[in-house]
């Protein structure tokens, strides 16, 4: 049965007093949860959490107790009952207003099971080897054209020269741990008149200075339900998505990059709307749907949800809590916020639960014993607030996505995961807010329906598609 997930954004969390804490794992039972946590920095590097922490909850989301990690990591609880509501606490790597941000991921009725590795992403480059790198791009079937090019693989793509045969990439930046190559890069040059489209796979950028792309691209046929749709294609290679390119416009060429190398494709439609919203500073609705594919001789129909931005905003300002998507027939909502100083991350907090029911009293959950109350109040300017819908073939239900889900890897399950997916995704970020004597603990339902109001969308422009997408692909 072909049901839809949900990961929607941002009500109201917070901190609260309450709850004993404990040093070691805890609890009596048959039963086992268990994890390694890590923290993951930009090119790979792992370091044990020793600072992450579990929270246990009871059924008002209040704190029955909290599990510090060892020195290894390593977090255990044990308990008669099968499943277990639970929060697992990383921390930032760098202090804001004296303190390590609070990472917190919220999951409602969690197997009781080993988890394995579960990562928290720094992004990180301290202990990595980060260099610049420069590329020329030969197209020998198109010597006399100009190309638009693309590259894939790095961590910023510098400056892009189309010249007339050929490409030139300046100030490619990729980083590495010490004891790794480079990373794998991949471009790919578009041409009109005709339409035709190159590329070439590197599996070292540090060897190569003088390309040539060989590979011809294949033009992917995609039908849709939206006649203003946008088009996206991925070629994933070792697990990773190369070759990523865009059509904005009904007539313009998608392509898929055929090698022995290859995974899978991975095939979108999709739409970005600006919602008119008075008093946000951002604010996007994108809905998408994506199949994962070894076979291109095929037109793909792919459907946008029908989902609308009021229907997500509507449970983000919703006062009494309640919330019913089940006729929607989706799997599990997540519910989240992002809290910064400036720019400057100090909160950010997710809850996986079923699709219909109440809204927990997240103020029961306590994390006072890493951040306070008055230190948010007083530091936080910019809330970021998103709603997320996702929906993924061979899944039925909650508790089967929860099973699944590959919370131990940093696999990507839009791109990896499952055959389908959808996603509608409403992200909605407000800056200058000030907490500080008039909304404590942090209320989402309150902040929004204080800064801002609705007044439809409007069509996205297309220099916005392409880092909306890719935030989606980033999510998970």
């Amino acid at each position: 049965m072909y049901r839809t997930t949900l990961l929607l954004a941002s009500l109201s969390l917070l901190t609260a007093c309450g709850g004993d804490s404990t040093s070691t794992s805890t609890g009596t039972g048959t039963n086992t949860l268990s994890l390694m946590a890590k923290y993951r920095d930009a090119c790979g590097n792992e370091t044990a959490a020793s600072d992450a922490a579990l929270l246990i909850h009871n059924s008002d989301y209040s704190n029955k107790e909290i599990i510090y990690a060892d020195v290894n990591g390593k977090l255990t609880y044990q308990a008669e009952n099968s499943s277990q509501t639970i929060s697992i606490v990383m921390r930032g790597a760098d202090e804001v207003s004296g303190v390590k941000p609070v990472i917190l991921t919220t999951f409602m009725d969690y197997p009781m099971k080993d988890i394995g590795n579960y990562y928290h992403h720094t992004n990180k480059t301290d202990d990595c080897d980060c260099q610049n790198f420069a590329l020329n791009v030969n197209v020998p079937a198109r010597v006399n054209d100009r190309a638009s090019g693309r590259i894939s693989g790095v961590e910023a793509t510098g400056q892009i020269s189309n010249n007339i045969g050929s490409t030139f990439f300046d100030n490619l930046f990729a980083c590495k741990a010490p004891s790794d190559q480079w990373p794998s890069v991949s471009a790919m040059m578009n041409f009109t008149n005709p339409d035709e489209s190159f590329g070439v796979f590197i599996s070292d950028i540090s060897n190569s200075v003088e390309v040539t792309a060989e590979l011809e691209g294949i033009a992917v046929d995609i039908t849709t339900n939206d006649d203003d749709a946008y088009r996206r294609v991925s070629t994933v290679i070792d697990g990773k998505p190369y070759f990523d390119n865009f059509a904005f416009n009904t007539t313009g060429n998608v392509y898929a990059f055929p090698s022995s190398l290859v995974d899978q494709y991975a095939v979108s439609s999709y739409n970005v709307e600006l919602p008119y919203m008075p008093g946000a500073d951002e604010g996007f609705f994108l809905t998408m749907s994506t199949e994962n594919t070894s076979e291109l001789n095929k037109t793909f129909d792919l459907p946008l949800p029908t989902i609308e931005y009021s229907q997500m905003f509507d449970i983000l300002v919703n006062d009494s809590g309640q919330y019913n998507l089940s006729q929607t027939n989706m799997d599990s909502i997540n519910i989240g916020i992002k809290a910064f100083k400036g720019n400057e991350l100090m909160l950010a907090w997710n809850l996986y639960a079923p699709t219909s029911g109440q809204v927990p009293a997240i103020e029961n959950i306590d994390i006072t014993a890493f951040i306070s109350d008055n230190i948010l109040d007083a530091s936080v300017t910019k809330i970021k607030t998103s709603a997320l819908v996702a929906g993924f073939s061979d899944i039925n239900g909650y508790q089967d996505f929860i099973n699944n889900m590959a919370v131990n890897t940093s696999i990507n399950p839009i791109q990896s995961t499952w055959p389908r997916s959808e996603v509608a995704f409403l992200d909605i970020t407000i800056t200058d807010v000030s907490l500080s004597s008039s909304t404590s603990p942090i209320n989402i339902s309150k902040i929004i329906k204080k800064h801002i109001s609705t007044k439809g969308t409007n069509k996205a422009s297309s220099n916005v598609m392409s880092k909306q997408v890719t935030d989606i692909y980033n999510i998970f």
